[in-house]
């Protein structure tokens, strides 16, 4: 079925602004000949025009993008920093506290992580940001929503220094597959400007199965909320799989 494209309001204004959030410069790669760039949709509904599902983009890319060279969840996750920016809360690495619960990371791909031992099946992450404002923030919510991955499949892991410790640790029940938790923080942080800073995030449930692999795969989405008028999305983090499908293809044999 064919999708429905409804007429960009003002298209001139957005495709002006879109230009500026990307500086002029395609977000894929280094074509800036801005003049013949095009509006793609996120979502790749075109009936949604709203600013925050639009990318400006060269030609070459989105014709990329409909050929699946890039990924749905690249693009996403591109608009997604693109907007983090304006924040001007800097995300810097996600990893697991692998000393303290039973998950490691997958080697060379991002993002992602696999229940290895016998310790705690409840992962633990770390997540570290540098508070590149002008003021002191304070870190106020955590949002968090899980997506179940089929089963039968199988970040940079960025080292941070050992001097860089976690400030507090946060433990929030795993929510059920497409369903958001947000969680306002009783223990909020407070990050002067300037500053690094990490803090843990555990995840558990009522029982620990429901991390175990083989058959727990999971996509999850964290959204932090800073001085309750600011959010940051990190990108997708992968659980017991090192690469995200919407859903298993079969082949039949006859």
């Amino acid at each position: 079925m064919k999708k429905k494209r409804s007429h960009i309001p003002q298209k001139n204004k957005v495709k002006a602004e879109l230009q500026k959030e990307i500086n002029s410069s395609c977000p894929f790669c280094d074509n800036t000949d801005v003049g013949h760039f095009q509006i793609h949709h996120v979502d790749e509904d075109p009936s949604n025009n709203s600013i925050d599902n639009l990318l400006l983009l060269c030609p070459t890319c989105h014709s990329k993008i409909t050929k699946e060279d890039i990924s749905k969840q690249t693009v996403i996750n591109t608009k997604r920093n693109i907007n983090n920016r304006a924040s001007k809360i800097e995300f810097i690495s996600v990893s697991v506290d692998s000393d303290n619960c039973g998950w490691i990371p997958y080697d060379n791909v991002p993002f992602s992580f696999e229940a290895k031992y016998l310790k705690s099946l409840f992962p633990i992450f770390n997540f570290s940001f540098i508070n590149q404002s002008l003021k002191t923030v304070l870190l106020t919510r955590i949002a968090l929503s899980v997506k179940k991955l089929p089963i039968g499949l199988a970040g940079p892991h960025i080292p941070l220094p050992s001097i860089l410790r976690p400030i507090i640790k946060y433990k929030i029940k795993m929510p059920l597959d497409g369903e958001t938790i947000n969680t306002e923080l009783n223990d909020e942080i407070e990050i002067p400007q300037g500053r690094a800073f990490k803090f843990q995030v555990e995840l558990y449930d009522e029982t620990m199965e429901r991390f175990k692999p083989p058959f727990s795969k999971y996509a999850i989405y964290f959204e932090f909320g800073f001085n309750n008028d600011m959010s940051y999305k990190i990108p997708m983090i992968l659980l017991n799989s090192n690469k995200y499908y919407e859903e298993l293809t079969y082949n039949w044999i006859s």
